[in-house]
């Protein structure tokens, strides 16, 4: 099989989620994985949950974000730090956010609570190889690294355009596969109908 370049690849399905980003089918799908994370038990076992403020092209996190808060979970959620690091940090609904440059709302303030021990990471990605339960990410490096200094329960919301059957693309020695991977199956879209 021959391998995608991971930068094409990127490239790619930025162009593809950024189409599919305008479509019904998105909204349609995000409401359906969220469904099927809060029926998740693995969601249920976790207090500390990891959860990013999704961009456009990505699931949509906010009412999954809602959701948690509902079910008394504690959400945290990233900041960059110099080195291509990150940390979590207690997400409410009082919590004020600043954009970074590279258009992600992040917690800024200097008191946030800190918390990278976390129970459960709900992981964003660009592409998933379901053979491997790969994830191909923005390309930072930031979640690889974090999840291999604080390794915790992982799992990524995956919409029907971002799979593929065979991982496309090189999975490098420090790439982290998901455990969990919530997808699409077909029938999803006529269950949420009914």
């Amino acid at each position: 099989m021959n391998l995608i370049n991971k930068k094409d690849l990127r490239n790619l399905q930025i162009k593809k989620l950024t189409e599919f980003e305008k479509t019904q089918q998105k909204k349609l799908e995000d409401v359906i994985l969220k469904e099927k994370l809060i029926k998740s038990p693995v969601l249920h076992q976790a207090e500390n949950v990891g959860i990013s403020i999704s961009m456009a092209l990505e699931v949509n996190t906010a009412p999954i974000i809602a959701a948690l808060w509902k079910m008394n979970k504690k959400v945290y959620i990233p900041r960059c730090l110099p080195k291509r690091k990150m940390e979590f940090t207690r997400y409410n609904k009082n919590t004020s956010l600043e954009k970074t440059k590279f258009g992600v709302l992040e917690n800024h303030d200097p008191k946030a609570e800190v918390k990278n021990n976390l129970d459960l990471m709900i992981v964003p990605g660009l592409a998933y190889g379901l053979d491997k339960n790969s994830r191909l990410g923005f390309g930072g490096g930031y979640y690889d690294r974090f999840l291999k200094k604080y390794p915790t329960q992982t799992l990524s919301l995956v919409n029907s355009i971002q799979t593929f059957d065979q991982t496309k693309w090189k999975i490098e020695d420090h790439d982290i596969p998901m455990e969990n991977l919530i997808l699409i199956n077909e029938g999803d879209d006529e269950q949420c109908k009914s």
